[in-house]
């Protein structure tokens, strides 16, 4: 089996963490998951978890001043939601708490929720269509890592129905002709 030996830095800026990991490429190795589909192989699940929050930017819409403050954000305050909303054809809707979908399910409906799209319930911008090709492992690691940043309960918006601007701060993702007047 080929291994691609990689050393990874996660987390947040101020508290960068040195993690060896291993990433197990699908078209040149047997994958040990049940689900055949590559994983990330860390130190440990959450380091796992932690490094695939960070480059599959679930930090830009859950993490509120991810993206302003260059990923530096106190692990405090890391994936408890988003107060600034994303409105498009969808509606509004606010980057969720990771951290309480994390502390109300278990892994196994965490696992269904992201392969699911929240059970036909999900909307964009959020890329369910990506998320459901995680592996289970790495899934699972996502949820490990979520759920070693304990609970956090912070107040969001709630989503908003299609065709009606919300009221707070919001990006417009609404797709725009530039020839129209």
């Amino acid at each position: 089996m080929t291994r691609s030996r990689l050393i990874l830095l996660t987390g947040c800026l101020a508290t960068a963490t040195l993690v060896a990991a291993t990433v197990v490429p699908s078209a040149t190795a047997r994958v040990r998951t049940q689900d055949d589909k590559p994983f990330v192989n860390a130190s440990s699940q959450v380091a796992a978890g932690e490094y695939l929050m960070t480059v599959a930017s679930c930090h830009d819409c859950h993490t509120a001043g991810w993206v302003e403050k260059k990923g530096n954000v106190p692990k405090a305050d890391q994936l408890s939601g988003n107060p600034i909303g994303y409105y498009g054809a969808w509606g509004t809707v606010y980057g969720k708490n990771l951290r309480q979908v994390a502390d109300r399910h278990t892994e196994d409906e965490w696992v269904d929720i992201m392969k699911t799209a929240d059970h036909g319930q999900g909307n964009l911008p959020m890329p369910w269509h990506d998320a459901a090709k995680f592996s289970d492992k790495d899934l699972r690691a996502l949820y490990q890592y979520a759920k070693s940043l304990g609970p956090k309960p912070v107040r969001l918006p709630r989503n908003g129905k299609p065709g009606v601007k919300p009221t707070g701060q919001y990006i417009d993702l609404t797709v725009k002709d530039s020839t129209s007047k």
